[in-house]
């Protein structure tokens, strides 16, 4: 029968009579849940409707539509009911757990992406991948500079606090000064002046010290050439005393020269007579201008064949030194280091200088003064020489010098005499630091040896952390290490007498690099060379560069087992010119063209099996079978390579030379025309100077 036109569409409700009678009033079975139901526990509440429906609309009480009503009204509900639980959620005041990522956070120094992560609670996954999206490839570990940790904070929207510590170095600053304040202007006492000789190299520097002192310091320099600062105390022939500094003349040591001025008070600057005004000379001249100390100019070797000290003084006035009997301010004396002329004169004319400058001291009080050099002594262990310039040091004083610092236990003169305390403008060696000082280091007298190891810890603890930020690389930086990678490496392990001296060679050195060789230092010591320093140049399969100093025997016998190179050196620029030399036969060579002769083509000849032939005039030279050939057509190049065959008449030939006729095939090339130009040139591969590679690099 047809459905009643009211009838709803929903066809299984009839069914649901028959099926309990025919069942015997059972309940009729539940459908399958369907896709998407939703459940309360194991409950399906669409089945769950839809039996009920069927119950109801066989009692006729409800319709399908009023129970889809229902379940959609129940649904909003729990929807609403949703909503309500999330705001008032939202409401509530957060809960910042331990490791909830924190906005605002206060960092220790150092600082590490790891750190960084605790400290913020933001994982360390995402913080290095932040740190590689910013160009900067690190480890977990590595410190981050400060510029470094604000760019994290940025990234991640934190307010970044970088806790400061009670700066011990700044308090132990404050109190030196404050003691120093405290004594007064009637502690003033006079002191004697500090000179500085400065000069060109071999011009007499040396052996004028040497004079001034009567001693023979100058037979025992390496090569007449001072390596590293010396310091003495003479006196004038009024009694009075001075202070000498004998800086390097060697235009290799011009950070050494330039800190020996710094700490004196009058320059005497040496020329000799007869080579006059050089380029060092001017340099020195321009460190004890820069560093504001008066200069007199001693015109040295006035007594040899050549000298000419009135053309010196015009070359001195050309660079700004204006002697003062032609209306200058610059004193200058003549004197023979030789016959020791024009010495008390000199000595006269600082001590006048240094009247002028009325210089002044305080006696008491704790002293400071400045590292000259320092190095490892047989028998003594480190030292440390310095000049005093203000205050008394004792035997038993506490110093701090840069990284180092300890509890002086012996004082030295320059006379090598055990002094119980030194004065100001005192050149003094000092026993006792924990390690060597770098020369040019203040170094200050303090009450508390344990805040002088805070300092000199903190100190080297930072230098680490400079260390570090220099050579984190970028993703610039990656590349640029491969590429240097490729570069040929001269491995070194250096050794020198004294730390001034390593400094020096450790920059000549490395300046020396260039793009294809690179000086590779891999480690650089004061003292001899040890069984430990072969080992080190064995694993790097490299060799050890002794400056001033030997190898022990138990070195010496491992060098000789392992076969590892020690080349022993007294001055530097032999040490220079064996580098070069090394260097120079790792350079690659250059392959360059050499023309050895011309052709002309005459006429053309087909061959089945050998293509175009050209019949050709040698115009210039000589044109070889083995030559490469280039092919020139009005001028310009159309062709390059090699020939297959060369013939004069029917005979295969090596060469043909000038005004003789041939013919020849070209490799790999038909298209020869009358009138072509067939030039003819070998690749010859020739050796490169360093000059050539520096200036390829400049190029660049």
């Amino acid at each position: 029968a047809a459905p009643e036109p009211d009838a709803k569409p929903a066809a299984p409700a009839p069914a649901a009579p028959a099926a309990t009678a025919d069942r015997g009033g059972e309940e009729p079975p539940a459908p399958k849940p369907r896709r998407g139901a939703t459940k309360v526990g194991k409950i399906d509440l669409a089945a769950l409707g839809l039996v009920k429906a069927a119950h109801n609309r066989q009692r006729g009480n409800v319709t399908f539509t009023d129970i889809r009503n229902r379940e959609t009204s129940r649904r909003r509900d729990q929807r609403a009911a949703q909503r309500e639980r999330l705001k008032a959620r939202r409401n509530q005041p957060k809960q910042v757990s331990t490791v909830a990522r924190k906005r605002d956070v206060v960092l220790e120094p150092p600082v590490t992406p790891r750190s960084f992560s605790t400290a913020t609670g933001i994982g360390l996954n995402q913080i290095m991948g932040k740190l590689m999206g910013l160009g900067l490839m690190v480890g977990m570990n590595d410190h981050l500079d400060e510029d470094t940790v604000e760019l994290l904070a940025a990234e991640f929207e934190l307010q970044i606090k970088l806790k400061q510590e009670e700066d011990i170095e700044e308090s132990l600053m404050a109190e030196i000064q404050a003691a120093r304040k405290s004594l007064d202007d009637s502690d003033l006492e006079e002191r004697p002046p500090v000179i500085a000789f400065m000069g060109h190299v071999d011009h007499g520097k040396t052996s004028l010290i040497d004079a001034i002192r009567q001693t023979k310091v100058a037979q025992g320099e390496a090569g007449g050439i001072t390596q590293h600062i010396g310091a003495y105390t003479v006196q004038a022939r009024d009694g009075r005393t001075i202070t000498i500094i004998d800086t390097p003349g060697h235009e290799a040591f011009t950070a050494m020269r330039a800190r020996g001025a710094s700490t004196t008070d009058i320059a005497v600057l040496v020329v000799a007579a007869d080579d006059g005004v050089m380029p060092q000379t001017e340099e020195a001249a321009n460190h004890a201008r820069a560093a504001g100390v008066p200069l007199i100019v001693a015109i040295n070797k006035v007594d040899v064949p050549g000298a000419n000290p009135d053309r010196v003084k015009a070359e001195l006035a050309g660079i700004g030194l204006q002697p003062e009997e032609w209306g200058g301010e610059t004193g200058m004396v003549e004197t023979s280091a030789l016959r020791k002329t024009g010495i008390d004169d000199l000595l006269d004319r600082v001590l006048l200088e240094a009247e002028v400058l009325e210089l002044k001291a305080h006696t008491k009080g704790m002293a400071s003064g400045t590292v000259l050099e320092a190095l490892v002594s047989e028998g003594k262990g480190k030292v440390a020489h310095a000049l005093v310039q203000d205050g008394t040091l004792k035997t038993g004083d506490i110093v701090l010098a840069g990284y180092s610092y300890g509890k002086v236990r012996r004082i030295y003169d320059h006379n090598g005499k055990v002094v119980k305390k030194a004065g100001p403008s005192t050149p003094v060696e000092i026993l006792g630091l924990n390690e060597l000082p770098q020369a040019g280091e203040k170094f200050y007298v303090v009450r508390d040896l344990k805040a002088a190891k805070e300092v000199a810890e903190k100190r080297q603890a930072l230098n680490r952390e400079a260390e570090l930020a220099r050579t984190r690389t970028d993703k610039e930086g990656f590349f640029d290490r491969i590429e240097e990678s490729r570069r040929e490496r001269i491995r070194i392990v250096l050794k020198a007498d004294v730390a001034g001296s390593l400094e020096v060679l450790r920059s000549t050195l490395t300046e020396m690099s260039n793009d294809e060789v690179m000086i590779d230092i891999v480690h650089a010591g004061v003292g001899s060379v040890t069984e430990t320093d072969v080992q080190l140049a064995l694993a790097a399969e490299g060799s050890i560069i002794a400056f001033n100093v030997a190898p022990d025997a138990k070195a010496r016998a491992t060098a000789e087992r392992e076969r590892v190179e020690i080349s022993r050196f007294n001055v530097i620029y032999e040490l220079t010119e064996e580098i070069e030399r090394r260097m120079l036969g790792l350079l690659a060579p250059e392959t360059v063209e050499v023309e050895t002769g011309r052709a002309q083509v005459l006429q053309l000849f087909r061959s089945s099996r050998w293509g175009t032939i050209a019949g050709c005039s040698v115009t210039d030279g000589v044109v070889k079978r083995s030559s490469k050939v280039r092919i020139l057509r009005d001028g310009e190049q159309v062709h390059a390579g090699e020939l297959a065959s060369l013939r004069h008449l029917k005979d295969d030939v090596r060469e043909v030379k000038a005004g003789t006729e041939c013919g020849l095939k070209v490799a790999d090339f038909d298209d020869v025309q009358v009138g072509d130009e067939i030039v003819a040139f070998d690749l010859v591969e020739q050796e490169r100077s360093l000059e050539e590679v520096k200036g390829e690099a400049g190029d660049d």
